[in-house]
C-alpha cells in the first residue's frame, strides 16, 4: 500500500471557504476517486500549520495503482473540474508520499474506519516523528509495543523526502493533553521515546464531514 498525504492551504481561510470545498468534494472529488480507484481514507482540518488547512489521506494498491489513477482521471472532465476548483480554493497545495512503516498493518486503518462509523472519534491526531537513523530499528520495536496499548491505526514513512520521518495517525485528541508537572506515566512513555526519535510535531485533525475515519 501507498498513501498519498494532500494538504490544502485555504485561501482566504475562512470557514466559508472550508464549507466550500466539502461541497467541491461531494460533487466532483468523491466520485473521480470511486470512477478512477482512488480510496479516500481520512479527511480532516486542521489549525497548527494554516489555519483550516484541509489533509486527505488517500490510498492505494501501489505507486502504479496511484499513476494509473492519475492518468485516467486526466482524461476525465469532471476529475478535472473538481482538480480546478479545489485550486480556486487552495492555490498552494503540499503532496507527500508514504507507505506502511513498522507493525501497524493496514488492515488496522480499515477497522478504525469500520468503528468510526458507528462510534465517530472527531478528533484525531498526526504524531511527526524525526527518528535517529541509528535508532530505527528500536523505534520499530518501540513501536510495536506501543501499537497495543495505544490508539495507533498507521504508522506511515515517506517514499522519498526523509526516510526517517515517520507518521503516526492516532484515533484520539493525543495532543490535548493539560500540563502536569513531574508526570511519571508520561516521562515513562516520553523519556524512552525521546532516545531514539528527539523531535516530533503533532497536529491535531478534525473530521470533516466526508471523511471516512469520522
Amino acid at each position: 500500500m501507498i498513501y498519498v498525504k494532500q494538504s490544502y492551504n485555504l485561501e482566504p481561510a475562512t470557514h466559508s471557504t472550508r464549507d466550500r470545498v466539502v461541497d467541491v468534494v461531494d460533487r466532483y472529488v468523491l466520485p473521480a476517486n470511486e470512477r478512477h480507484g482512488a480510496r479516500l481514507v481520512g479527511a480532516w482540518y486542521a489549525h497548527e500549520a494554516w489555519f483550516n488547512q484541509v489533509i486527505h489521506l488517500t490510498e492505494f494498491d501501489d505507486l502504479a495503482a496511484w499513476q494509473a489513477h492519475r492518468e485516467s482521471a486526466a482524461r476525465d472532465g469532471d476529475a478535472n473540474e473538481g482538480v480546478a476548483q479545489m485550486t480556486n480554493l487552495a492555490p498552494e497545495q503540499h503532496v507527500e508520499v508514504l507507505e506502511p512503516f513498522g507493525p501497524v498493518a493496514p488492515e488496522r486503518l480499515r477497522q478504525a474506519i469500520a468503528d468510526s462509523a458507528e462510534r465517530p472519534v472527531e478528533t484525531y491526531t498526526f504524531a511527526i516523528l524525526d527518528v535517529t537513523p541509528s535508532k530505527i530499528e528500536p523505534f520499530h520495536a518501540m513501536l510495536s509495543a506501543f501499537a497495543k496499548n495505544f490508539p495507533i491505526i498507521a504508522a506511515l514513512r515517506d517514499v522519498s523526502g526523509n526516510p526517517y520521518r515517520v507518521t503516526d495517525l492516532w484515533a484520539s485528541d493525543a495532543a490535548g493533553a493539560s500540563y502536569a508537572p513531574n508526570d511519571d506515566r508520561q516521562e515513562a512513555f516520553f523519556g524512552p521515546l525521546r532516545q531514539v526519535a528527539p523531535r516530533e510535531k503533532c497536529m491535531r485533525l478534525h473530521a470533516l464531514p466526508y471523511s471516512p475515519l469520522r
